[in-house]
């Protein structure tokens, strides 16, 4: 069964076939300038244990601490050939998204979500704080 290995969050990500997912300056909370406003950051997921013989359907949602769901991503993941000799349950997908200008509303725990195939896989939460509060 699908699972998560990994949720970053970041300032910057690319993904490449040659190297895999990078992260430029790994965030352990979101810290923007003013709340409200917009934010721009990067969000990397690693799933394992995915037959990649199949499409499958992905959500992330990220949701904010009143509720709202500030980003909503849904995407199919095409069928790819096995890479390398691992077992299935070790292979990964590194999923790479830039969130340009995110509406974060207020400050708090923020929520990631992730769903494959209709089927809850993790959530995370992020602390978010305005550079502009006390």
């Amino acid at each position: 069964m699908p699972s998560v290995s990994n949720i970053i969050f970041c300032l910057d990500a690319t993904n490449s076939d040659e190297h895999g997912a990078c992260a430029k300056t790994i965030l352990s909370a979101l810290n923007p300038e003013y709340i409200p406003g917009l934010f721009t950051f990067s969000v990397i997921i690693v799933l394992l244990d995915v037959d990649l013989s199949k499409t499958h359907q992905l959500a992330v949602d990220f949701i904010n601490p009143i509720g709202e769901n500030v980003v909503n991503v849904r995407t199919s993941i095409s069928t790819m050939n096995k890479i390398g000799n691992l077992p299935e349950q070790y292979q990964g997908i590194n999923i790479v998204m830039d969130w340009n200008n995110v509406n974060l509303k207020v400050s708090g725990k923020y929520t990631i979500k992730v769903t494959m195939d209709e089927k809850f896989l993790e959530e995370k939460t992020i602390f978010v704080k305005g550079r502009n509060e006390s």
